[in-house]
């Protein structure tokens, strides 16, 4: 059995502006959490990439390491923490607001060359073998809107604004055919809906995902009990009860599953 798992987490990003400041805790959380309070992780089975080295290209590579030579009951975990945005769709017939969800590497800047859409995931994921336990935890968010990023405030929010002479026609050359898009075979843990923001919250003295925080406050109790589903549930009570204004989603073929098997 392979048990693998890329934790990527992004703080510092070349714009200053956009610094992030508990996206390191979260993987370094993560890796502590899946080594040793719940090992089913060995530590050798575990990659992270953090800043510079969390490039679109550092990313896609250890995303085909995560994927190599998998069999059914194998389980594998990929989780993001970092930004996200949203970006002219090149596949509009898919979109019905135009728009593709992205997270933003470390050298992210607008072009597709460094983007990593929702459209590219769903490519490189469908190569999973069916009978593989695969859980994806993206601590991003996609909304767009200033007013709410004061960088002098305790909370910031994981999104990066798009600017604005970024027209849908800007990557026109780089339109391909549609993918085809089936449902994830496994499960995504989603920070929030796609028209709300994720917290960069600073939480018991120090700074983390909001939504990483009370996921592992919950899996820490239910890991291998509570299907994930169900967890999602209790981890969305934890922020509505501590003030978060973001709602986690679940989607995927593993919804009703554990998150450890």
């Amino acid at each position: 059995m392979k048990n693998k798992a890329l934790l990527v987490g992004i703080n510092q990003y070349p714009d200053p502006r956009n610094e992030l400041r508990g996206c390191i805790n979260d993987i370094n959380d993560m890796f502590h959490f899946i080594t040793q309070i719940n090992p089913v992780y060995q530590k050798e089975q575990v990659k992270t990439l953090t800043n510079r080295q969390a490039t679109k290209k550092g990313i896609v590579e250890n995303l085909k390491w995560l994927l190599e030579e998998l069999q059914a009951g194998d389980q594998i975990l990929f989780h993001y923490s970092g930004h996200g945005a949203q970006m002219p769709t090149q596949h509009p017939a898919l979109e019905k607001d135009g728009n593709d969800e992205i997270i933003c590497p470390y050298d992210f800047d607008w072009t597709a060359a460094t983007t990593l859409r929702d459209k590219e995931f769903a490519e490189i994921f469908k190569a999973i073998p069916n009978g593989v336990h695969f859980v994806w935890i993206s601590d991003s968010c996609h909304a767009e809107d200033l007013s709410r990023d004061p960088m002098d405030q305790p909370n910031r929010y994981r999104f990066i604004n798009r600017p604005a002479n970024l027209i849908p026609s800007m990557d026109a050359a780089s339109i391909a055919s549609a993918p085809i898009l089936t449902p994830l075979n496994g499960a995504l843990l989603s920070a929030c809906a796609s028209d709300q923001v994720s917290a960069d919250a600073y939480i018991d003295n120090r700074f983390n995902g909001a939504f990483t925080y009370y996921l592992l406050k919950n899996l820490k109790v239910h890991a291998k009990q509570m299907p994930m589903n169900e967890l999602i549930k209790l981890v969305n009570a934890d922020l509505a009860k501590n003030g978060y204004e973001q709602a986690p989603q679940i989607e995927g073929k593993l919804e009703t599953v554990s998150f450890f098997i």
